[in-house]
């Protein structure tokens, strides 16, 4: 797809992820530098998110973490086209393109922190997502969000490390849903040691069969490219509510 405008990576290496930055030269002229976090400044022009970290950066989190829920429902015995799942960190809705390009016919419903996120699902994927709150997780009700929808799983790319999430905030959205619901995020790797934070212990004891889940599927892969080209790998995780 064709842009009016250019855009240069910051190639330095040993850069942090928060820390990478970007900068965008658009047709008027006009110059941009930003850090490839600041969602909002990101999602604010058009394309740009899928040309830096799907195309140059070749994100495969949002296609990995579809692949690895679909196959566990299928393997279920379960009806992927009637998933009605809680997209949090949705974004411009990548993750939410995904589930559908799956088969996954039900409700989409969006919870993004960054406040251009649903100008950005809407411009970019309009009717994606039934409904699309903007706030934190922690914030964003999601029992009345289950209750309203009737949703069945919460699926969220990126959203669980680096500070995003709090382990009270995830678990409380978790609980929020009936047994026989599924749950399926990424993780970065400091995640899963179970000595680095409320977070890391929380996955820890979801992995041993707490928190009324059953894990189903763990798998390394690899997340991205950082802009320097060293690999970032991630966990993705699926597991389902059984109690």
């Amino acid at each position: 797809m064709a842009h009016d405008y250019a855009v240069t990576l910051n190639r330095d290496p040993g850069l942090d992820q928060g820390d990478e930055r970007l900068t965008v030269v658009h047709a008027d002229g006009r110059r941009e530098e930003m850090r490839l976090h600041e969602y909002d400044r990101v999602y604010a022009v058009p394309g740009l998110y899928e040309e830096v970290v799907q195309r140059e950066l070749d994100c495969r989190s949002p296609a990995t973490l579809a692949d690895a829920l679909v196959g566990a429902v299928d393997r279920a015995g379960g009806d992927v086209a009637a998933i009605r799942a809680l997209d949090f960190g949705a974004g411009n809705g990548v993750v939410g393109e995904e589930l559908r390009a799956r088969g996954v016919t039900g409700t989409l419903v969006a919870v993004d922190a960054a406040t251009g996120s649903r100008e950005a699902a809407e411009r970019d994927r309009p009717g994606q997502y039934a409904e699309y709150v903007v706030g934190d997780l922690a914030d964003a009700d999601v029992p009345r969000l289950v209750a309203r929808h009737g949703l069945t799983c919460l699926v969220g790319a990126g959203a669980l490390g680096l500070g995003h999430v709090s382990a009270a905030a995830f678990d409380a959205a978790w609980q929020a849903f009936p047994v026989g619901s599924w749950l399926a995020i990424t993780v970065t790797d400091d995640v899963l040691d179970p000595d680095a934070g409320d977070l890391s212990a929380y996955v820890a004891r979801l992995r041993a069969g707490g928190h009324g889940s059953e894990v189903v599927h763990v798998e390394r892969f690899r997340h991205r490219l950082r802009m320097s080209g060293e690999p970032i790998h991630y966990h993705a995780l699926v597991a389902r509510r059984v109690g």
